[in-house]
């Protein structure tokens, strides 16, 4: 039987997309830190009294070199086939400059962020191509399109390059029966900005989408092919003016206010 693999699967868009594989049929493999391994247990639990699936829970951290490679030896020793693979997991660190940044805290972030998503595309691609079908989302952010992006130069980068690795990888797989759809949400209400260093962020509230229907937006895209999906309205927006403004410096003071911490 063929599954879909989910990292960051124990809440916010994970745990959403999680639910949307399992609501189709599709056995899951869900991963997240052990630090959530409560969260991840009851999500599992969740999803196979509901469903009927397979569920197969993972704790571990991705965001140490190898990790990628391991979690794959691992999923192959539960005999699971991956048809469907969701890069999810991801951290910021946001509100800070590059000359104040913590670099072991940054370092791994691009470990998590760029590393794990490169690795884990690359292993497993190559099979979904022999087997002649599959999809894999990765999940950005409108970060990517906005550059510079004020305040969050490590986290911004990462999520520029998830985007271009994405759109290349939907490049090579034209025609393999296979896809790769990137996913870029803006402001979601999930753990990521407390997660990020932003503490309080009820002065951002209007600004918020859900994290079920951004993950539903994804989903869709995967489904249908689709290379890139912005979903919301002030996320779009805010991708095409980051593109047209005539000032990159406007474009970096802007998007820094946006994550200061003060």
């Amino acid at each position: 039987m063929s599954a879909a693999l989910i990292t960051g699967a124990s809440t916010g868009i994970g745990r959403e997309l999680a639910r949307l594989f399992a609501a189709d049929g599709v056995d899951v493999v869900v991963v997240s830190s052990k630090r959530s391994i409560a969260e991840l247990t009851s999500l599992a639990e969740e999803l196979g009294a509901r469903h009927g699936i397979r569920v197969d829970p993972i704790t571990m951290d991705l965001a140490q070199p190898g990790a990628g490679a391991d979690l794959v030896a691992r999923i192959d020793a539960l005999g699971v086939e991956i048809e469907y693979l969701v890069n999810n997991a991801g951290v910021g660190i946001l509100g800070l400059t590059v000359q104040d940044s913590d670099p072991d805290a940054v370092s791994r972030m691009v470990q998590l962020n760029v590393v794990t998503t490169t690795d884990l595309t690359l292993l497993y691609a190559p099979r979904m191509v022999k087997a002649g079908r599959g999809a894999i989302l990765n999940v950005g952010s409108v970060a990517a399109y906005v550059i510079p992006h004020g305040l969050e130069a490590g986290y911004a980068a990462s999520k520029a390059y998830v985007r271009s690795f994405s759109e290349c990888v939907a490049h090579d797989l034209r025609g393999t029966g296979v896809t790769c759809t990137h996913l870029a949400p803006g402001p979601t209400r999930t753990e990521f900005m407390g997660t990020a260093g932003l503490g309080d962020t009820s002065r951002l509230d209007r600004y918020f989408s859900d994290a079920e229907t951004v993950a539903k937006a994804g989903y869709a895209a995967m489904r249908a092919g689709r290379v890139n999906v912005v979903p919301g309205v002030g996320t779009k927006i805010m991708r095409v003016m980051s593109a047209v403004s005539p000032s990159r410096r406007l474009v970096g003071d802007l998007s820094g206010r946006f994550v200061s911490r003060h």
